[in-house]
């Protein structure tokens, strides 16, 4: 008899979870954040999450650089406009394992407008941590141009150039703990 794969539902452990972004300031240096809130769960039938399904939910109203007029402002309009687009998502349609490294790609949607993106993550490793839960852990780091997503606002300084670089690096360390 031909065995069934069981489907394994995993969720994101927020408490040891990061998904920070940077971007340079004047073009020189880079300023972080984070998103202090979000969300997701992959499903797989393999335990090295070939061909898993991914959904990832970030509240936009959640940001935090260490500077509250800076997040107040990339709240508003002229960046993630919180209060009319409070969610992030992205939801995988293809994911190829390639060793440790897997192959992510899907839709993101940012202020309402949808981008197809690939991603490419590391699998760092699975183990059971000391309560006996299966966890597994997962690294990815991807730039983006924040104009795909209508995030357009910027200001010229002089002769200097541009305040805000169009490129965002996202740096994302994803602890995910398997339910069942």
């Amino acid at each position: 008899m031909e065995e069934i794969n069981k489907e394994a539902v995993w969720v994101i452990d927020p408490v040891h979870s990061r998904i920070r972004f940077d971007t340079k300031y004047l073009l020189l240096t880079p300023v972080s954040g984070w998103f202090a809130q979000f969300e997701g769960s992959v499903v797989s039938t393999e335990d090295n999450f070939n061909a898993c399904q991914i959904q990832l939910t970030i509240y936009t109203n959640s940001i935090y650089t260490g500077n509250e007029e800076r997040d107040t402002h990339l709240r508003s309009a002229d960046f993630f406009d919180a209060a009319n687009h409070p969610v992030i998502t992205w939801k995988s349609n293809n994911v190829i394992t390639r060793g440790d490294l897997l192959e992510a790609t899907g839709t993101l949607t940012i202020k309402g407008v949808e981008q197809n993106i690939s991603f490419q993550a590391r699998h760092v490793g699975s183990c059971p941590d000391p309560m006996g839960n299966t966890k597994a852990g997962f690294t990815l780091d991807t730039t983006l141009n924040r104009k795909d997503f209508n995030i357009t606002w910027n200001q010229f300084i002089d002769k200097q150039g541009l305040l805000l670089s169009d490129e965002v690096t996202l740096h994302c360390d994803v602890q995910l703990l398997k339910l069942s």
